[in-house]
């Protein structure tokens, strides 16, 4: 899935003026003009699926160590478990039968909201 992402934003690029520029690209264009100090788009496809797999990674740690991750314990308000998480935007809740379950799926939403940020 990376390297047809990857592929892909190479593709728009190519067909753009300035792919800095762009709003939806342009974070990530400058990130791959700052790392290879050259014009992105002469690189090969490889290098975008090698940096998009850097650039993703990378906004999963500083928001580990910006927010820290979620956790999870007992539900104190009922059965079950709870796990919880403050990070980008408001603090989520999220309830379940078992821990690992709680814990798999503020994890999960964890992971979104930093991609999303």
């Amino acid at each position: 899935m990376i390297r047809g992402l990857a592929r892909l934003l190479w593709h728009v690029a190519q067909g753009l003026p300035d792919p800095e520029r762009d709003p939806d690209l342009g974070p990530f264009y400058t990130d791959l003009r700052l790392r290879w100090k050259r014009d992105p788009r002469e690189l090969p496809p490889e290098a975008w699926e090698e940096a998009l797999l850097e650039f993703i990674a990378e906004r999963i740690a500083e928001g580990w160590d910006r927010h820290g991750a979620p956790s999870a314990a007992r539900d104190p308000e009922g059965e079950g478990f709870v796990a919880s998480f403050e990070g980008p935007g408001e603090a989520v809740i999220v309830r379940a039968e078992t821990k690992r379950e709680a814990y798999r799926e503020a994890r999960r939403l964890w992971g979104k909201r930093l991609l999303e940020s």
